[in-house]
């Protein structure tokens, strides 16, 4: 079974009420790497939501709503992703959604907490930030310590 298609339990996930479906799909897939991992058809048999997956137990459920959810969506809050070693790199996937078209809202920059994050909005205004390690030899004291001194 590939990873596109595995079905395991998922103790945690988000899901974004969009605007179209189909678009906002597609989109997940062509500027960040998203795969297609199962489409629920609706009593009339059109889509009424869609399982996509950036990285394994990195899955995310875009579904229509019933009804017209309220605006602004997702604010205050940010759907974080964190690149599994090999599969991308941030200034990779920065390149392949600014080349889509994407809205970057910021980065791809280094972090005191030691990650190199980039920050991009989805076509229904949801935050999606994507993180990698900068050095996986830094101790977390190190790592405190940098923050702390960033916030002087």
């Amino acid at each position: 079974m590939t990873d596109e298609s595995e079905f395991y339990p998922m103790p945690s996930f988000p899901m974004l009420s969009v605007d179209d479906l189909a678009a906002s799909t597609q989109w997940y897939q062509d500027a960040l790497g998203f795969r297609l991992v199962f489409t629920m058809p609706g009593h009339d048999g059109q889509p009424i939501l869609t399982h996509l997956r950036w990285a394994r137990y990195a899955d995310l459920l875009l579904v229509q709503p019933w009804q017209r959810p309220a605006e602004p969506r997702g604010v205050g809050v940010s759907l974080n992703f964190s690149a599994p070693g090999g599969q991308t790199t941030v200034d990779a996937l920065a390149e392949r959604a600014r080349q889509r078209g994407a809205l970057l809202a910021a980065g791809p920059a280094d972090t005191p907490w030691n990650t190199r994050e980039v920050t991009v909005l989805d076509p229904n205004g949801y935050r999606l930030v994507f993180s990698e390690p900068v050095n996986m030899q830094m101790t977390m004291d190190e790592v405190v310590h940098r923050v702390q001194a960033a916030m002087l």
